[in-house]
């Protein structure tokens, strides 16, 4: 079922942390989260329940990302849809390497939009993910309200993409676990 045109508000939710992240580690799809990630999930969870009103989860299927979701969609009785979409960076060799193993010049160039990591992606290819599935959203949302949990480089890319911003001013915005940022939308034609 889509929702006749309209606005569409995206609620966009990182990942709580997970040993990795106060790691400073580069992440493995199956990293669960932490007791401080559960806890910053519950936290987020309360926050969406007194201030909005989504009725589907979206969620990478890497696993920090749904657990998150599931603790947030426990709260507020929704059902939880995996989307591979909403998946982090493929870091490629880098994954479940510390940040220190690395040089600044290599970690510099991880930043570039169309440097793809050996084994991995790039930015560039996060967006080319990304980017039509938010068209599918826009053009036929499942809902008027929809609560996306994703990690935060992901998250960095949807959101500049859909500020309208150019490839070459893309820049990486700390976001802190469980951040949350809200986007609406025209929907649907």
């Amino acid at each position: 079922m889509t929702i006749a045109a309209g606005r569409l508000t995206l609620h966009f939710v990182r990942h709580g942390e997970t040993a990795g992240n106060a790691e400073r580690r580069f992440q493995t799809p199956d990293a669960p989260l932490s007791d401080n990630g559960r806890a910053q999930a519950a936290a987020v969870a309360e926050t969406l329940a007194a201030s909005t009103r989504p009725t589907l989860v979206l969620a990478s299927d890497y696993a920090r990302a749904l657990e998150t979701a599931a603790i947030i969609a426990s709260r507020l009785a929704l059902p939880v849809v995996p989307e591979t979409a909403l998946r982090e960076r493929n870091f490629g060799v880098a994954r479940g390497r510390l940040y220190a193993e690395f040089d600044t010049p290599t970690m510099a160039l991880w930043r570039e939009w169309d440097h793809r990591i050996e084994g991995g992606e790039s930015w560039a290819d996060v967006h080319d993910r990304l980017a039509p599935f938010l068209a599918r959203l826009a053009a036929s949302p499942a809902a008027r309200e929809l609560l996306l949990v994703t990690h935060g480089g992901a998250m960095n890319v949807a959101l500049h993409h859909l500020a309208g911003g150019a490839p070459g001013s893309f820049a990486l915005t700390p976001l802190e676990n469980c951040a949350l940022r809200t986007v609406e939308l025209q929907a649907g034609a």
